[in-house]
């Protein structure tokens, strides 16, 4: 871990305010495209999300996960549609190995009317929130509006970036269906059952993704394109903003899905809080003109993006016995 490769560092503040000038966002917007076809990690400043919410966030994900077990597991994903709710140590799974941390998992709410529940959706229902800590439920809440319009901008910037207009990607994210993860890692110092568990996270790609940290180093790792891993240490005021599996399937492998991992050795509690912004549900994901125009060459068929996230959900967890 001695490579000395840095993720960029970008500023995204001239498309929180309006009547900020085309040239400004157009150079931003640049940024952002070779942060993303050169390393598909970057931090992000300037987004207008108060640090007074990124600290409560943190700060109530730690208090929650500190709760008893029998507490936490009132709210175990296999009371709804297992995916919701919570997993214990364990449960969660990559590459058939148990990754050494706890989480809740929220997902946009669909009420049982929705159109998609009528079309037999499996990820369907609401979240299920915990009563402890009391204000949970109302900071998360806000939280998830800041991420919303958070990943909007972003995603008008990866537009411009592409040569398109800032507001191609609205039809296919007017209903994301956003996810939002809240991840506890205790260290892997004392695991029993060293066969069976891989590293905090085992390494994975996601889809478009904005992370907020605490302030736990060397914990979050990055793969570079020459195969070396890096450190992703938090920036205070920042979020990590990771290019995803959908980005890699609409530039037509311009922008490559980054594997990343978290190897959490150190002494402390570790609370992470992923957000990752998605399509809506029944999107079609495929490689956009203008990407064909750099290399005619496809590379990916067409994907609806509900059916890729179940195929990701299915294959996530393995549920612990009471």
């Amino acid at each position: 871990m001695s490579y000395e490769f840095k993720l960029p560092i970008i500023d995204i503040s001239a498309f929180t305010i309006d009547s900020n000038s085309r040239t400004e966002k157009l150079k931003i917007a640049k940024q952002i495209y070779e942060a993303c076809r050169n390393v598909g990690f970057f931090y992000l400043i300037g987004h207008n999300v108060p640090q007074e919410i990124i600290d409560k966030v943190l700060k109530l994900g730690y208090e929650f996960f500190h709760l008893p077990e029998e507490e936490k597991i009132k709210y175990s994903i296999a009371n709804e549609d297992y995916a919701r709710g919570y997993q214990r140590l364990g449960e969660n799974v990559t590459r058939y190995k148990k990754d050494w941390h706890e989480a809740l998992d929220f997902y946009k709410p669909i009420p049982r009317t929705h159109p998609l529940v009528l079309k037999n959706l499996p990820l369907r229902g609401e979240n299920q929130w915990p009563e402890n800590p009391s204000e949970f439920r109302a900071v998360f809440s806000e939280y998830i509006d800041y991420m919303l319009k958070l990943g909007a901008l972003v995603m008008s910037a990866i537009a411009l970036g592409l040569g398109l207009d800032e507001n191609y990607f609205e039809k296919f994210l007017e209903e994301s269906f956003w996810v939002m993860r809240v991840i506890g890692y205790p260290d892997l110092k004392n695991i029993a059952d060293k066969d069976r568990v891989g590293v905090s996270c085992g390494e994975h790609t996601g889809d478009t993704l904005i992370i907020l940290n605490d302030n736990t180093k060397e914990a979050l790792q990055v793969q570079t394109k020459d195969g070396n891993w890096i450190n992703a240490d938090p920036l205070y005021g920042s979020f990590v903003v990771n290019i995803g599996d959908m980005l890699n399937i609409w530039t037509n492998d311009i922008y490559k899905s980054t594997l990343h991992r978290v190897i959490h050795k150190g002494d402390s509690y570790r609370v992470s809080v992923p957000f990752f912004y998605e399509p809506n549900y029944d999107a079609k994901i495929e490689p956009l003109e203008a990407c064909l125009q750099i290399d005619p060459v496809k590379h990916h068929e067409p994907v609806v993006y509900g059916e890729h996230l179940l195929k990701k959900v299915s294959t996530n967890f393995e549920i612990i016995e009471s």
